[in-house]
């Protein structure tokens, strides 16, 4: 018993005895920390060769981005085009691990050769192939008789005057016969209003002032030669001359709906009740619808003339002098040879801007196309160099992953070559095609206005 005791007495000892060292052990200082195990705790920059592509975030393009277009945005490579040096490239290359995929390989020579195409790819997608003809066409500048929404106000003298012998007959009748000619050939669908003035009283000085206050609207509506020519029959000459109250009071014929109106003012004299015509043509032609007034006098003396020039300058228009029916319908015949000259060379203008806008878009197409392609040829060169590079300096032995590098490359050269043809191809044809349509639509509009005026002479 006693033995047993002491040696559970010792044993105690002993583990006390431990206990103590291992406290006293703590107490020791640590050991400083390597510098190499605080660099592995540190983040590893990436290299270069695992970085992602940067790419170019284009703007305000009509349609989305093709998963082509989208690997042509990547930025250019540190050795694309005249910054090339292989053996720079290829000293860059030598910092590859010797593990990586034909992928991988690829990507490096990528990163280091690709071309800029963002440039190109953004023209192309924008590229738009109308084509427009910018020339006014003559019924916007031109009083064209054929112009739907055109008013034609058609003001006569019916002053004692007119009642004069001339060589057909009287002013009057020639006057009427002229306008009945003219009724003819205006578009059917426009509006045509017939108003008189002077038409009452007499010459005397007893009804002047009736005869001064005369002008009244015999008809205004559609052109129905019918309907017309009963107004004019109406018609007979008898007092003064009032052509500034007439030119006044015509703002009321035309429709508001009007796209255009046209007065033409058939007189044989001056001014004769201490009206301004030429007051009142400016006011007219101050108008919204900017009316045109042509006058056709009848047989006018000097001063006549000089007033009448007058009044048609001031209402944007021409004065042509009439001394017979046969002056007034060579007036037509002229206005119609104008527009014919007018639309011919509106049609040759137009087709000469057609083609030389159809030129220059199937030029820039063409060119945008040729860019893109020599870009991909001049990097598959580099891109190819540098391939070959890699089993030749040791970087990369192995035959079947060097083969797939190169047929992963040529892949990328033959992508970017295919877009930049197929893509300004398809941009060449629909400017050729716009174009062509353009130029077909001005040919035929012009030569069909041309017609039609050469048939109403």
């Amino acid at each position: 018993m006693v033995k047993r005791f002491l040696f559970i007495i010792l044993a105690s000892s002993l583990i006390a005895g431990g206990c103590g060292k291992t406290q006293e052990a703590k107490k020791e200082p640590e050991p400083e920390k390597s510098v190499e195990a605080d660099a592995a705790k540190e983040p590893q920059k990436e290299a270069w060769w695992e970085r992602e592509h940067e790419v170019y975030e284009p703007a305000d393009l009509p349609r989305e981005l093709t998963e082509d277009e989208k690997d042509l945005m990547k930025k250019p490579g540190e050795f694309s085009g005249d910054q090339y040096d292989e053996q720079a490239a290829i000293e860059k290359l030598k910092e590859l691990p010797d593990n990586l995929t034909a992928e991988q390989y690829a990507d490096a020579i990528l990163k280091l050769t690709a071309e800029d195409y963002h440039e190109d790819v953004q023209e192309l997608i924008k590229f738009d192939p109308t084509i427009e003809s910018t020339g006014s066409r003559p019924d916007e500048e031109i009083e064209e008789p054929t112009v739907n929404g055109v008013h034609y106000a058609i003001l006569l003298d019916a002053s004692g005057s007119m009642n004069a012998q001339n060589k057909g007959g009287t002013r009057m009748e020639e006057a009427k016969s002229a306008i009945m000619s003219f009724i003819d050939v205006l578009p059917k669908d426009s509006t045509v209003s017939l108003r008189v003035y002077g038409h009452e009283g007499t010459g005397s000085d007893a009804d002047k002032e009736r005869s001064c206050a005369s002008t009244e609207t015999l008809y205004n509506g559609a052109n129905e030669a019918g309907k017309v020519k009963a107004a004019l029959d109406q018609v007979q000459p008898a007092g003064w001359t009032p052509i500034g109250k007439a030119i006044a009071e015509t703002r009321n014929d035309i429709p508001e709906d009007a796209g255009s109106a046209i007065v033409y003012v058939v007189s044989d004299g001056i001014e004769t009740c201490e009206g301004d015509p030429v007051k009142e043509a400016q006011k007219l032609a101050a108008e919204g619808i900017e009316p045109i007034i042509n006058i056709i006098g009848f047989q006018v003396d000097n001063e006549a003339q000089q007033l009448l020039q007058e009044v048609a300058k001031a209402g944007n228009g021409e004065f042509t002098l009439a001394n017979s029916k046969q002056d007034v319908e060579k007036y037509w015949k002229e206005e119609y040879q104008r527009l014919m000259d007018a639309w011919e060379n509106w049609r040759n203008e137009g087709l000469k801007e057609v083609q030389a806008k159809q030129q220059e878009l199937l030029k820039k197409a063409d060119s945008l196309g040729q860019a893109v392609m020599k870009k991909s040829d001049l990097e598959f060169k580099h891109a190819e160099a540098l391939q070959i590079a890699l089993s030749k300096e040791g970087i990369q032995e192995d035959y079947d992953i060097t083969s797939k590098v190169w047929s992963l490359l040529y892949d990328r050269q033959q992508m970017a070559w295919n877009y930049g043809y197929k893509t300004s191809t398809a941009a060449w044809q629909d400017a050729y095609e716009g174009g062509n349509k353009v130029w077909q639509e001005i040919y035929h509009e012009g030569n069909n206005k041309w017609q039609e005026y050469y048939h109403k002479q």
